[in-house]
């Protein structure tokens, strides 16, 4: 009850059109409980018939009645169709907008957490699922709800016998559907659950089909996978088995009712307390009853398949951002680029420490390099600079603004990075680098290119600058990629710039043109280069040299090298190879 009361939850916006819904489907219930009203008149009437000249008459005129309240129900009903329809597809059309934009708010965290497969399943049924839902509640549950609250107190004034026969099969009809909902619910959830497991496998395999293809892994794949879904299909088999029987208890359930309603009710008759047209009515009302029992089974046996979508999508709604800013955060303008470490530690989750009490200034405008081993803490500092995580201890500042009292969209915007792994959009060369602002003329796109040494690459395509490189730039090669990246970060034209390994994917002749690209790009802008290949930072005012978290050497390169120390090592381990 609880997902199903947060799944209603969302129509909370649109007020006014609930509440034209809401008066529709009473006045709704009030003509569906009014037909057997007329069953009653008619056959007591043509009970007593003895021959009236005006008979025929009064019998036309209560079915013109009755037509004209059989049509009123009708255009009601289209009514409520139609616009329950408009209004839950409105609630649908608002509700992705804002959960993919809260998807996008969430940590970098989350997404190396969990599989991007499994993200967009849970998303996309998630959203399918709360849409059914709540078209069920305006179409079916609404209306159902009214009918009862008013047919059983009627039931009881017309009379008490039969009302309580029929409200007594209800506890019967209750307690095997909950029990057999109960069953198939819990095979479900497992169900559930494999099958979210096999859509992340899926796209996971999909988004790396290289790998896979590679290294042979589609047998094992295929039987990781088999097993996966001989569970899902087991369990799913075993919920059928629960459903069938429901299915069959409930409708014997209601047939034994009708029945025993004309069993009393010719009882009843002959002790003259009740009339032959009150048997019909009540059947009528037993059967009314009886097909909104029906209603709310199949609508609780839809629930029971939405219901851990609509969690998993509930659990994506529910996450907090972990990187959020301050009330009433400071928004920076165009800086001027200083940076500042101040004894800053840093660990992901409770692990070990990944930066241990780093300080250091980086002035507006230097060009800085981070070298190191592999997990020394090179990319991890560059990454804490654009505050996709957070820092346990210290500050960092920009032009002597602390991060953590900077509006984040304001501080991204002024830091331009080349990744070490260069992602794209699924589009065009064109809209991939108007990412930043799709107003870029395309005389400047053009010279960025030119800059970044892709101009050639793009301009030989048919297509030039519409031509799509494919799901994260597959069609391009790793060099391709990174002079592509080179030329987005070019084009954002912010104040500081990161290049995170941004020649290491280039031949030695195209690195060196590369070189010549990044001399002119970094003219004004603070720069950090992390770089394995040492030839890359000759010409960076200072290098910083990481080892296990830690700043151990700092200086430029003639002056390291000098030292004959943990730089020296690492200059001399490359120039031997």
């Amino acid at each position: 009850m609880k997902t199903y009361l947060r799944a209603l939850s969302f129509i909370k916006n649109q007020k006014w059109s609930v509440v034209a819904i809401v008066i529709a489907c009473f006045v709704l219930s009030i003509l569906i409980l009014i037909e057997p009203f007329f069953f009653k008149e008619i056959i007591d009437r043509l009970a007593s018939y003895s021959g009236e000249s005006n008979f025929l008459k009064g019998i036309l005129s209560i079915f013109l009645i009755w037509a004209g309240i059989v049509l009123t129900n009708i255009l009601i009903q289209i009514g409520v169709s139609y616009y329950s329809s408009f209004l839950a597809n409105k609630i649908y059309c608002d509700l992705w907008k804002k959960t993919f934009n809260h998807i996008l708010s969430l940590s970098i965290e989350f997404f190396q957490s969990n599989k991007l497969g499994t993200i967009v399943r849970n998303f996309e049924r998630g959203l399918d699922n709360l849409y059914k839902l709540q078209m069920n509640f305006f179409r079916h549950i609404l209306t159902n709800t009214f009918i009862i609250l008013i047919l059983v107190p009627t039931l009881f004034y017309l009379n008490f016998k039969m009302a309580l026969l029929i409200l007594l099969t209800v506890p019967f009809l209750a307690f095997f559907v909950f029990f057999g909902i109960k069953k198939a619910m819990q095979s479900q959830k497992v169900s559930d659950e494999k099958w979210s497991e096999l859509s992340g496998i899926a796209y996971d395999s999909i988004n790396n089909i290289s790998l896979i293809q590679s290294f042979t892994l589609r047998n094992n794949l295929f039987k990781k996978i088999k097993k996966l879904m001989d569970l899902a299909y087991t369990k799913h088999v075993n919920t059928i088995k629960w459903w069938g029987f429901i299915i069959g208890t409930s409708r014997s359930i209601g047939l034994v009712l009708n029945i025993l309603v004309f069993l009393i009710g010719s009882y009843l008759f002959t002790q003259s307390e009740i009339s032959l047209g009150s048997i019909i009515m009540f059947v009528g009302f037993s059967s009314i009853l009886i097909n909104i029992f029906y209603s709310i089974f199949w609508n609780v046996l839809d629930y029971s398949w939405q219901r851990e979508k609509i969690n998993l999508f509930l659990e994506i709604w529910d996450k907090k951002p972990k990187i959020t800013n301050v009330e009433n955060a400071f928004e920076l303008g165009r800086v001027k680029g200083e940076i500042e470490f101040k004894k800053v530690s840093f660990s992901y989750k409770d692990e070990v420490e990944a930066l241990k009490n780093i300080s250091f200034k980086i002035k507006a405008g230097e060009v800085v390099a981070f070298v190191g081993h592999t997990g020394s803490g090179k990319t991890t500092t560059a990454n804490l600079i654009s505050r996709f995580y957070d820092i346990q201890k210290g500050e960092i500042l920009i032009d002597g603004y602390n991060l953590k009292e900077v509006e984040l969209d304001s501080l991204r915007k002024n830091i331009a990075i080349v990744f070490q792994d260069n992602t794209f959009l699924n589009t065009s060369f064109l809209e991939n680098l108007r990412i930043n602002n799709d107003k870029i003329d395309k005389k400047e796109i053009e010279k960025a290119c030119k800059q970044a040494y892709i101009w050639n690459l793009i301009s030989k395509n048919k297509k030039g600058l519409n031509e799509v490189i494919g799901d994260r730039g597959v069609r391009l090669s790793g060099g391709e990629k990174q002079r592509l990246s080179i030329a987005r970060a070019i084009l954002k034209d912010a104040p500081i710039l990161i290049l995170d390994e941004a020649t290491s994917a280039l031949d030695a002749k195209t690195e060196s043109k590369i070189q010549l690209a990044i001399s002119n790009v970094i003219k004004n802008r603070t720069t950090i280069i992390i770089a394995h290949r040492l030839s890359t930072i000759k010409k960076a005012d200072r290098i910083f040299v990481f080892e296990n978290g830690r700043i151990v050497e700092e200086g430029n390169f003639e002056s390291l090298m000098k030292t004959k120390a943990k730089f020296y090592d690492l200059a001399s381990h490359q120039i031997t190879i």
